[in-house]
């Protein structure tokens, strides 16, 4: 049996970012960003235990641990990519031929070279792997048209909250059409990773509110032999208590980040909606305290092949820190495994935070959180006075940095804050050791928009990311809607109305300085390099006075820093594309320079195929379905390049059209359960 190994790191280790902050402690432009720190280690349960109790009794309200609202935030959290596989799969039995030769394809667009993301479908030029059906499904790619040789059911039944107490728990078939799985390949293993979300089964009308308001959810993680296509087995599983916020991948290692909600329970009977609500925050405090450790910490169950599960604790106590100003009572971590290594549930780390955005270079990992106000704010006496209208509300984004060099459990690095949001991850870079942050500034008097934005800089320096530099003034009046990083330089595009497309010299951290502008209407929402000094961007054209006309590949010069252009731009009216927030989504074939985005319509979604000449956008075709979906409709998710075919994965199947004529070759439907 082969071991995987595992360890949690905790999510801001010895950093303990405060992120809410009152008006007061907003800085000045010319401060920069600001660093927080302190982090308290445990030593045992009961101080664990001790901490959770106290914060929670003066923080529970009516309907739990929601700052008196029952769907509240108090928790923390939020509700809101170049392929590393490079190993072929060595055997096909009943699949794709076992001599067969990878052929030349087409990876996940990733951030950063060399550091994958997962995806829900990947291949290595002889299968594709998809987790697009529901299923985990293995597609052989070699021949004149694609075939399913492999199948691998992921959905599990969701249990239900009983509608009264004492009766059993009903179970609700799972649909495979909806379940969220993304995986890696890695040689002749796939790591797929499983978000069992449990509000499609929640009684909202039943008898218990979990702490702060989310009903449970669980990460599966699924370490899966794909030696032999025909037959994926699962050699081991973890599920866990909690949702996986994002995961990367870098010379096979993977790390995952995981963000854990208490299990505790608040009973609301038909009855208790009656009561008054400071009697019922009384009896909150009482179940307060008589909770256990298991009320708080996240579990975990482990199945190694036929053997029976093991269940636990995830996180020893004295593995556990907390950030030494009260940051939620979310328990957030990085787990850290290689595939080739069995899997085991031994040497979980964590710390007592939240994180909702993940950027990784190939050597840092940076976990952020974009913060409204305070959402940690004690909770009035429901008996006392009415509480003050709240002040203006401060935005500001922490940012947590690991090293992941080598495949060692992470390791904590430094930790920091910047004033305003982010759009994502995209909005952060690593450049040989320095840090680039974009953020917006949301500024709204009632009559006038005065936002803008910014772009901080900052390094490692004794366990925190200081502040090296910055510039503002970004788009007056504007948001971001993209960010892209290419070594020394930075761009940035903000609108409202008009398009500026901002280019940055980032050569000097210390002084960040913008170089060029150009304005346009409308606005790209992704970017990318077209290579020879060429930018692609995917987005919208605009009228003069910033309403939408349609989805638009456009194509910029950045030959010039002082003087970017906008070569050519091919517009789709009435369209959009799934591009525009989910990068992965896009395909470059620079072989050909043939770009590929998803497009949706009135009349249905299709694929926008695109040539790039020197200073133009042609459009070569449109990729449409063969086959008339089953369910009247079906989404589409990837296109993938595999030697001189153009596959597309759809909800319900695959197609795969010439690459040159776009001619339809084949299709391959996903069988229902």
């Amino acid at each position: 049996m082969r071991r995987w190994f595992a360890g949690l790191v905790s999510l801001g280790m010895l950093a303990g970012c405060s992120f809410g902050s009152d008006g007061s402690d907003r800085p000045d432009e010319e401060d920069g960003p600001i660093a927080v720190m302190g982090l308290t280690s445990f030593d045992a349960c009961e101080g664990v235990l001790e901490h959770l109790k106290t914060e929670a009794h003066d923080r529970v309200g009516p309907y739990g641990l929601g700052n008196g609202d029952p769907w509240g935030y108090a928790m923390g959290g939020t509700f809101a990519m170049e392929d590393s596989a490079a190993a072929a799969l060595p055997q096909a039995a009943d699949g794709a031929e076992g001599g067969a030769a990878r052929q030349p394809h087409s990876t996940t667009n990733v951030q950063e070279a060399g550091v994958d993301e997962p995806d829900i479908a990947k291949t290595d030029g002889r299968v594709l792997v998809t987790t697009a059906g529901g299923d985990l499904r293995i597609i052989d790619v070699t021949g004149d048209a694609p075939r399913e040789v492999g199948r691998l059911a992921l959905a599990e039944p969701v249990p239900q909250q009983p509608s009264k107490p004492g009766q059993p728990e009903p179970f609700v078939a799972p649909d495979h059409s909806y379940v969220d799985a993304s995986v890696f390949l890695a040689g002749d293993r796939a790591v797929v990773l499983v978000r069992q979300n449990a509000w499609i089964a929640y009684d909202m009308a039943g008898t218990t509110y979990p702490a702060g308001g989310a009903p449970p959810m669980t990460t599966t993680v699924l370490l899966v032999d794909l030696s032999d296509p025909a037959e994926p087995a699962v050699e081991s599983k973890l599920v866990v208590d909690g949702d996986y916020v994002d995961a990367r991948m870098v010379d096979d290692t993977v790390r995952l980040v995981v963000s854990s909600h208490p299990t505790l329970q608040f009973p609301m009977t038909e009855e208790d909606w009656n009561r008054p609500e400071a009697e019922l925050t009384e009896r909150n405090q009482a179940i307060v305290a008589d909770s256990t450790i298991e009320d708080w910490l996240p579990s975990y169950t482990f199945t190694q092949g036929d053997d029976d599960p093991v269940t636990g604790q995830l996180l020893g106590c004295e593995q556990l820190s907390r950030p030494d100003e009260f940051a939620g009572f979310t328990t957030l971590g990085v787990l850290t495994f290689d595939p080739a290594e069995g899997l085991t549930a031994d040497g979980a780390v964590g710390v007592l935070t939240d994180g909702d955005t993940v950027y990784a270079s190939e050597d840092r990992l940076y976990v952020a959180t974009t913060r409204w106000g305070d959402p940690f704010a004690v909770l009035p006496d429901p008996s006392g006075p009415v509480r003050p209208a709240p002040e203006a509300t401060t935005v500001t984004t922490g940012i947590h940095a690991f090293d992941i060099t080598g495949n060692v459990p992470a390791k904590y690095l430094a930790s920091g804050q910047v004033e305003g949001r982010i759009i994502g991850r995209y909005a952060m870079s690593e450049h040989e050791g320095v840090l680039r942050v974009a953020t917006t500034l949301d500024s709204w008097t009632g009559t006038t928009d005065t936002s803008e934005s910014v772009l901080y800089t900052l390094e490692e320096r004794d366990g925190e990311l200081v502040p090296l530099g910055q510039v503002g003034g970004l788009g007056k009046g504007e948001q971001i809607y993209a960010v892209r990083y290419f070594g020394d330089t930075g761009y940035v595009v903000t609108f409202r109305q008009v398009d500026p497309l901002y280019v940055l010299d980032l050569s000097d951290p210390a002084n960040p300085a913008v170089t060029g502008e150009l304005k346009i209407t409308g606005y790209s929402s992704y970017l990318h390099d077209g290579g020879d000094d060429r930018l692609i961007g995917v987005g919208q054209e605009a009228t003069a006075d910033g309403r939408s006309v349609g989805a638009q590949v456009s194509l910029f010069d950045v030959g010039d820093p002082s003087a970017p252009a906008k070569l050519d731009g091919h517009v789709v009216p009435d369209a959009w594309s799934q591009t525009e927030w989910d990068p992965q989504a896009f395909l470059f074939w620079a072989d050909t320079d043939q770009v590929v985005v998803p497009l949706e319509t009135m009349t249905g979604p299709s694929a926008l195929v695109v040539r790039l000449g020197a200073d133009t956008v042609t459009e070569q075709g449109q990729v449409t379905r063969t086959e008339t979906p089953r369910d009247g409709w079906a989404q589409l998710r990837r296109s993938i390049v595999v030697g001189d075919g153009l596959y597309t994965v759809w909800q319900d199947g695959v197609q795969v059209n010439g690459l040159d004529d776009l001619e339809p070759r084949g299709w391959v439907p996903f069988g229902r359960s």
